[in-house]
C-alpha cells in the first residue's frame, strides 16, 4: 500500500517511448538512465530466458520477434492474449512490465522508492482502455494518483507562469495514437473546452504505409514477399522506421538491409531509395485526418482559429516535415515547440503530481470526459416490439469531475425489475456504441408513480464512474461502480499474474527488488541459476512457486562481494541448500531457509 507522503512521479506510457518524470526544487526534470531519457515501449525474452525491457528488447526485435512485443498500447482496452516467447500475457501484463521499468529508473533516480504515478493517456482513450492502464500500473507495483489526458498534460508545461486569458491548440501526433485538445488558459486555471482524437492513427502506421511500398516492389522485382516472413518483416519496419525519421532532416535516404531473405536458397538483398516527396504523398492521408480532427475540435469548442493565441506540437510525429506544413497553411501561424514534443507530456504529467502532494507549482488542471456516456432505453413501443436508443446522461467534453441524472420510467404497469445498460459512444443506435457495463435493479409495486427510475452517474477525476439507479417512491436502489469495465482480472487471476510478473522482475538484472533500497548505482549481478537434481521441478516452475526466495537471492548475489569471512561461507551455504530446497519442491525448507537467509542479509547489510 502507498504512504501517502511517498513521491508521485508523472509517466507517459506511449505507444514507442515511454518517459518519467518528477518535480525537484519546483522545476520538472525527466528521470534519465544511463543518459537516456526515453524508455523504447518494448519488451521481450532474451536468449538467456530473462526479461528485457527498453532498448536490450527494441534491438532484439528483428533478430527475435516472437520473444518480443512492441506497441502493446493499441491493444489496452481488450484482454486479447500476446505472445512472448511460449507464454501468453494480456495487455496489461506487458504494459506492466513497462511500468515497473519506469518506476524502477525512478527509483534509482531518486534514491527512495517510488509507488505512485500520475499516469497519461490519449484523450480518446475509452474507459476500458483507462482502466486497463490502472491495472497495468497496480501489476507494476504502482497506484495510479490519476489517469489524465496526454494533450492536457503536455498543456501544464506551456505558459505555466502566464495569467492572461489564453486559448491553446495541443496537436498530439504519437507512435500509436492522435489527440488534440481546445484548452482555454486564464488566472492559473486550465480548462479543456474540447478533445477529439484516433487511437488507431500515430506513426506506426506512417511507418507501414512504406513498409507495405517497399515490400510491394521488392515483390514484383523478386516474387518474394518479404512480410510473410517474422524475421524479414521486423527487420523491414525497423529500416523502414529510421528512414522514416531520418527523411525529416534529409531529401533522399537509401535502404539497405543484405540477406534480408532467400530465394531457392540463394541469399536476396534489400536496396531501395526513398525521397521525402515520395514519402509525403504516401501519408498525406493520415495527415489529412488530423488536421479534419483539429477541425473538428475548434468546431465544438466554439473557438476560431484567429482566436487561438498557441498551436503546441506534442508527440515525435509532429517532427515530420509535412505535419508542420500543413499546420502552417491551416492555421496561418508557426506552431510551437517551446518544450521537446517526446518529453511534454510526462513534464505535465510530473507537475500534476506535484500539485497532487500539495505543491505549487503550476496551473490548476480542469478536464473532460472524451466520449458521451449514458444507458440503453426504449423510445417508443412499436408492432415490432420495443425502439431501443442510446440515452446520453454524461456528454462528451463535459469538465470533471462530473455528476448528472436523468428520470425514465418503467417500459409497462407492475415491472418487476429494470435492467441498467451502460454505454458509451456517439450514436443514437445502442449497437454502435460500446457497452462498459449492467446490472439489473428490482422494483416494488412499480405502478403509477412508482414506475418512475432515475438513473444518476458520477464520474471522478480518475474517470471511474459509478452509475445509481433509484425507485424514488420505495427508496430501492443499487449501485454499479465502472472501475474495471472488462472485469479483467479476478482475484485468483490477478494472483496469478502478481507472482508470474514477480518472478520475471526478480530474474532479470534490469529490477530491483520489492522493499529494496534503491541506489543511483544500478547492480550487475549474475544470473542465479537453479540446478535440478534428479527429483527437482523445473527452474521456472520454482520462481514461480517461490519469488520471495528469488528476491532473497538476488540481494544475497548483489551482496556477494562485499561479505567476508565467516559470513560469506554462512551466506554460500544457506544460498546453495535454499537453492536445492527449491529445486526439490520442499517448501517448509524454503520458508525456514528464507527466514534464516533475511536475518543474515539484514546483518551484513
Amino acid at each position: 500500500m502507498a504512504d501517502s507522503q511517498d513521491p508521485i512521479v508523472g509517466i507517459d506510457l506511449g505507444t514507442t517511448n515511454s518517459v518519467v518524470a518528477i518535480v525537484i526544487d519546483g522545476k520538472a526534470q525527466v528521470l534519465e538512465e544511463a543518459g537516456e531519457k526515453l524508455l523504447p515501449s518494448v519488451v521481450g525474452i532474451n536468449p538467456q530466458g530473462q526479461l528485457v525491457t527498453g532498448v536490450a528488447a527494441r534491438n532484439q526485435l528483428a533478430a527475435f520477434p516472437d520473444h518480443t512485443i512492441a506497441s502493446i498500447k493499441r491493444k489496452m482496452g481488450t484482454m486479447d492474449p500476446v505472445s512472448l516467447g511460449d507464454q501468453k500475457f494480456t495487455p496489461p501484463e506487458i504494459s506492466a512490465m513497462i511500468l515497473r521499468r519506469l518506476r524502477d529508473r525512478a527509483s534509482r533516480a531518486i534514491g527512495q522508492q517510488v509507488n505512485r504515478a500520475v499516469i497519461t493517456v490519449p484523450a480518446f482513450f475509452d474507459e476500458n482502455q483507462r482502466q486497463a492502464t490502472r491495472e497495468a500500473a497496480a501489476l507494476a507495483g504502482l497506484t495510479a494518483e490519476r489517469i489524465i489526458n496526454e494533450p492536457t498534460a503536455a498543456t501544464l508545461v506551456y505558459h505555466a507562469g502566464s495569467h492572461d486569458r489564453k486559448q491553446i491548440a495541443v496537436y498530439d501526433f504519437g507512435g500509436g495514437t492522435f489527440d488534440v485538445s481546445i484548452v482555454r488558459m486564464e488566472a492559473g486555471v486550465i480548462e479543456v473546452l474540447s478533445s477529439r482524437g484516433d487511437v488507431h492513427l500515430g506513426g506506426d502506421d506512417l511507418d507501414q504505409v512504406l513498409v507495405n511500398h517497399i515490400a510491394d516492389k521488392f515483390q514484383t522485382e523478386h516474387g518474394v514477399n518479404l512480410r510473410e516472413s517474422s524475421h524479414s518483416r521486423f527487420r523491414l519496419l525497423q529500416a523502414c522506421e529510421a528512414a522514416k525519421c531520418r527523411l525529416s532532416t534529409e531529401e533522399t535516404v537509401q535502404i539497405t538491409e543484405e540477406f534480408i531473405t532467400e530465394k531457392a536458397g540463394q541469399p536476396l538483398h534489400l536496396t531501395t531509395t526513398i525521397t521525402r516527396k515520395e514519402f509525403e504523398m504516401m501519408i498525406e492521408p493520415f495527415v489529412e485526418r488530423t488536421i479534419q480532427s483539429l477541425d473538428e475540435a475548434l468546431r465544438e469548442a466554439r473557438v476560431t482559429i484567429h482566436q487561438l493565441d498557441d498551436l503546441v506540437l506534442v508527440g515525435g510525429s509532429t517532427r515530420i516535415p509535412l505535419v508542420e506544413e500543413r499546420l502552417r497553411e491551416e492555421f496561418q501561424r508557426e506552431p510551437s515547440r517551446a518544450v521537446d514534443p517526446d518529453l511534454a507530456v510526462a513534464l505535465g504529467a510530473a507537475v500534476q503530481a506535484a500539485m497532487i502532494e500539495g505543491r505549487s507549482v503550476g496551473p490548476v488542471l480542469v478536464d473532460v470526459t472524451g466520449h458521451t456516456l449514458g444507458i440503453e432505453a426504449c423510445e417508443a413501443m412499436t408492432y415490432a416490439g420495443p425502439q431501443l436508443v442510446f440515452s446520453p446522461i454524461i456528454h462528451r467534453n463535459t469538465p470533471l469531475p462530473a455528476r448528472y441524472e436523468q428520470a425514465y420510467s418503467t417500459m409497462y404497469e407492475d415491472q418487476e425489475e429494470v435492467e441498467i445498460h451502460v454505454l458509451q459512444g456517439e450514436r443514437p443506435e445502442v449497437h454502435r456504441n460500446q457497452s462498459i457495463g449492467k446490472f439489473r435493479l428490482e422494483l416494488k409495486d412499480a405502478s403509477g408513480d412508482r414506475s418512475k427510475i432515475v438513473v444518476r452517474f458520477d464520474l471522478t477525476l480518475d474517470g471511474v464512474l459509478k452509475v445509481t439507479a433509484t425507485q424514488p417512491a420505495t427508496g430501492v436502489s443499487h449501485v454499479l461502480t465502472i472501475n474495471n469495465a472488462l472485469s479483467q482480472f479476478q482475484a485468483d487471476e490477478r494472483v496469478r499474474a502478481e507472482s508470474r510478473l514477480g518472478a520475471m522482475f526478480n530474474a532479470s538484472d534490469e529490477f530491483f527488488d520489492e522493499g529494496e533500497h534503491p541506489t543511483s548505482i544500478q547492480w550487475e549481478a549474475d544470473e542465479l541459476a537453479l540446478e535440478p537434481t534428479a527429483t527437482s521441478v523445473d527452474s521456472e516452475t520454482a520462481a514461480l512457486r517461490f519469488p520471495e526466495a528469488v528476491a532473497l537471492l538476488k540481494k544475497a548475489e548483489s551482496l556477494k562481494s562485499s561479505v567476508d569471512g565467516e559470513d560469506a561461507e554462512d551466506l554460500e551455504s544457506i544460498c546453495e541448500n535454499l537453492i536445492n530446497a527449491m529445486t526439490s519442491d520442499d517448501a517448509a525448507a524454503v520458508a525456514g531457509l528464507s527466514a534464516e537467509l533475511d536475518d543474515l542479509l539484514f546483518y551484513v547489510r
